[in-house]
């Protein structure tokens, strides 16, 4: 009994094993923005929608491909006071596989730059979920942004995940 016991706990865990990757990539991203600002008693706020089409540039695993394109939309809220010369940006975002369909969905913080044009920062996004191929998959990406005239803006980003 221990025996088929054992083997069985042994038979799962080489299963899941077998179904679960790790891997990173390098991205880079070109988009524009669509924001909108407020001022407040001690500063101001910006929102609004970043979109935009991403390209893997390097990878290891077989999760993500070289020259694999995303469509990416991103929903912003950026906070600066008065006194302080970066913002305070979270942004939630989705991430469309233009092959699959698939999505990946993440949290952006970065605490560095503003979304002022010619500014530019580095953050923090967090995977936190998918469908499809990427049913299950968490990681961190750490990218730097920079903010160019006529609302546009380019982002390069290396990522680790699992899956």
């Amino acid at each position: 009994m221990k025996f088929i016991l054992s083997f069985t706990t042994l038979l799962f865990v080489f299963a899941f094993n077998a179904f679960s990757e790790e891997g990173s990539y390098e991205y880079s991203y070109v988009g524009s923005h669509n924001l909108a600002k407020v001022n407040t008693l001690d500063g101001t706020v910006t929102g609004g929608k970043l979109e935009g089409i991403s390209i893997v540039m390097k990878s290891k695993g077989n999760l993500y491909q070289v020259g694999q394109n995303s469509e990416n939309t991103c929903i912003i809220l950026s906070k600066k006071e008065s006194k302080s010369k970066n913002s305070e940006l979270e942004a939630f975002c989705e991430s469309i596989d233009l092959e699959t369909g698939d999505k990946t969905f993440a949290y952006n913080i970065r605490k560095e730059g503003t979304v002022d044009r010619g500014s530019e920062g580095q953050g923090k996004q967090t995977i936190i979920g998918g469908t499809g191929k990427y049913k299950g998959i968490s990681g961190i990406c750490n990218y730097t942004v920079k903010y160019l005239p006529n609302n546009k803006l380019t982002t390069i980003g290396t990522c680790d995940y699992k899956i």
